[in-house]
């Protein structure tokens, strides 16, 4: 009897969660994504002993089964229960006979294709309308109940709603001080801001393959590792809210005060972690990350902070090859968000009567020693936040780069030099702190070559002043 390998994977789930600005509907459709795989380790219409489960986390599937008629159940039922208890999600499958016990390289490849195949099939979603029905206003989906305020809610809304009371009443009988939230402003600083985090790891595309039999025990170690990297990164009463915890994968909401250390800590956590699991002996040391960062007010639609921060890590894990890791940041500005390369553009770019400059100089490393460091940028920060520092001055400073690169050379010039006279800011510190994140850097040379373009810290620098909070 041949043995079966059997793959899904859940889309739409960055959509299904983040498609409101109501974090209490943010946290119960988390909470409904976590439950998936849960639903498939328990899934009911088995013998539990046919299964074997070689990876389950963040929406991905692989398992391994004895029985063809086993295998079929589950592809019957399990894709059907998923989308019914999460409208808006869609659960692509896959099912290959395998030629021996375990399943090999190309098996899995072969897998991975018919997946590809599976996730470019169009789906009829569960909540198609029809004319004659009644809409929420907010999402555009037909109206299935009405809250205690008769206000209209889908079935997606509906169902986000009732796993978050579900959470909020578990975890208040641990904790009968567990504080609500059900509004974005929970997690906000002082000036509004918070930001959306997404973390993930470099190059297991490349790794699972070559794990073969050791997939299943890898699958739950590194879930482990991103679990632990995650509670290891927080700080006591830091306003922090996990949306995808699992796999290599993290995306977060959290204070903006907060979140660029935060990150730094994560991505030191998550080497330190990888690197004990014994699985990756003989393939690599450890597994890197990349992260991007999405600052934004507390009323942005936050989708597009959401595609921004995926947007950023892609161009981390670019710049970075997916081998070190690594993080970009942006403050939205704008209305809305497109992509990466119209906000360089539009926003990015300084084009004056000499050269054109780019204001985004990161990624910055977690320790690659060609590259700026995080740790060296937030002492930068750090500095350029004190007392009598020229924050001011230096924007003053950016404004001139739009209209004359010489008035903005006379101006660093008279800048530097009234602070020296001024004796309020040190400024031998600050040389040594740009240094550390370009050799070529310092108080008279703020625009340097850098990745065959010029470009400068400072926008990056007056950015995070903007969206935190002075200590």
């Amino acid at each position: 009897m041949g043995k079966y390998l059997y793959g899904a994977s859940v889309q739409g789930i960055q959509g299904f969660i983040f498609k409101t600005n109501k974090l209490q509907e943010i946290v119960g459709a988390s909470e409904i994504i976590k439950s998936i795989e849960e639903k498939f380790r328990d899934f009911p219409n088995y013998n539990k002993e046919d299964k074997h489960i070689l990876l389950n986390a963040a929406g991905n599937v692989k398992a391994l089964f004895d029985d063809k008629e086993s295998c079929e159940d589950v592809v019957k039922h399990f894709s059907k229960n998923i989308q019914q208890e999460a409208y808006g999600i869609t659960v692509s499958q896959a099912l290959i006979e395998i030629s021996g016990d375990k399943p090999t390289k190309e098996e899995f490849r072969r897998l991975d294709d018919c997946l590809k195949i599976q996730r470019n099939k169009p789906s009829i979603p569960l909540d198609a309308s029809l004319n004659i029905m009644e809409l929420n206003p907010k999402t555009a989906k037909p109206i299935y109940d009405y809250d205690k305020r008769n206000e209209k809610l889908d079935k997606a809304t509906f169902q986000k709603r009732k796993a978050y009371t579900e959470w909020f009443e578990e975890n208040r009988k641990k904790d009968k001080n567990f504080k609500e939230l059900k509004e974005l402003s929970a997690l906000s600083n002082g000036k509004n801001k918070l930001a959306v985090i997404h973390a993930d790891g470099n190059g297991l595309g490349k790794l699972v393959p070559e794990l073969k039999e050791k997939l299943s025990t890898f699958s739950v170690a590194l879930d482990k590792a991103t679990r632990q990297a995650f509670e290891d990164a927080k700080t006591e009463g830091m306003k922090i809210r996990e949306v995808i915890l699992g796999g290599d994968d993290l995306t977060v909401i959290c204070d903006a005060n907060e979140a660029l250390g935060f990150t730094q800590r994560y991505l030191e956590n998550f080497e330190k972690n990888t690197a004990n699991i014994k699985e990756l002996n003989g393939l690599t040391d450890k597994l890197t990350a990349c992260a991007g960062i999405a600052y934004t007010n507390e009323k942005y639609p936050f989708h597009y902070a959401v595609d921004l921060a995926e947007a950023l890590c892609k161009e981390s894990k670019n710049h970075a090859n997916r081998e070190a890791s690594c993080v970009m940041f942006h403050n939205i500005q704008s209305s809305n968000f497109q992509k990466w390369s119209k906000f360089v553009d539009d926003e990015l770019t300084i084009t004056n009567d000499k050269c054109s400059i780019r204001c985004d100089f990161g990624p910055y490393y977690l320790n690659k020693a060609t590259e700026p460091l995080i740790i060296d940028f937030l002492n930068s920060v750090g500095a350029y936040a004190c007392e009598g520092s020229p924050i001011t001055r230096l924007r003053n400073w950016m404004s001139e780069l739009h209209k004359s690169s010489g008035y903005a050379e006379n101006l660093l010039k008279r800048i530097n030099l009234m602070i020296e006279q001024s004796g309020e800011w040190n400024c031998e510190i600050m040389d040594r702190n740009l240094q550390k994140l370009n050799k070529e850097l310092s108080n008279e040379k703020l625009i340097i070559q850098k990745d065959g373009e010029w470009r400068t810290p400072i926008y990056d620098i007056l950015q995070i002043l903007s969206v935190t909070e002075a200590k």
